[in-house]
């Protein structure tokens, strides 16, 4: 910066903030900073909300979906999923929760993604249709929950529009996708009806990343 500006800018504006002491004095200038944008944990955002007057963008949450449509290739949509699972955990655009058509749990899908995730070390804790259909053991104590971790929660839906009304119920705005045939009408539909900030056809949740975009 300062050398593009030929030094009318200088490199001192730019400061690294390494401790939460830090953090508290400089949400108590509010007559000197505009606008806070904090990157990081649910508890940190939570918390520069709760302890300043200085307006905030940033969300607190990532309750991300997967929603694997009828249409879907087993192959692409284990990989898909497992990225979104695997990729970096704790990021808040990881999947938390993964959707499956009803009908991928009959034509081995829903089985061969299952598989593809406890693999990957992933343990997936099921919701009411999910512990029904034998995909997992383990019920799920919540259905909106950011785990950070190599764990998610698995439900079946009937259809697209049972997905959507989950993902508006459940989610947190950031980062939702849908794998689907790509010549599959139900991709451009979750696309134009889901209401996030990125949204995703046959591409990982994780693409949402900042280095994944450029």
């Amino acid at each position: 910066i300062e050398s593009a500006s030929d030094g009318v800018i200088s490199r001192d504006i730019i400061a690294l903030v390494t401790s939460r002491g830090q953090v508290k004095d400089l949400l108590s200038i509010d007559d000197v900073i505009d606008l806070v944008i904090p990157r990081g944990s649910n508890s940190l955002v939570s918390y520069i909300k709760a302890n300043t007057r200085i307006p905030v963008l940033g969300h607190a949450d990532g309750v991300c979906h997967v929603y694997v449509d009828s249409s879907a290739n087993a192959d692409s949509a284990g990989k898909i999923v497992v990225d979104a699972k695997t990729d970096y955990p704790s990021a808040c655009n990881a999947m938390e929760t993964l959707l499956l058509h009803q009908d991928t749990v009959e034509n081995g899908v829903a089985l061969s993604v299952m598989m593809a995730l406890r693999s990957a070390g992933v343990k997936c804790l099921g919701g009411a249709k999910a512990m029904k259909a034998g995909l997992s053991d383990v019920p799920a104590q919540h259905m909106k929950c950011e785990y950070g971790d190599l764990t998610c929660l698995v439900e079946i839906v009937d259809n697209l529009d049972e997905a959507i009304d989950w993902i508006h119920e459940h989610g947190s705005g950031h980062t939702e996708a849908i794998v689907c045939a790509d010549d599959s009408p139900v991709g451009e539909e979750f696309l134009k009806r889901v209401d996030a900030a990125c949204v995703f056809k046959n591409a990982s949740t994780r693409f949402a990343d900042g280095f994944r975009f450029r």
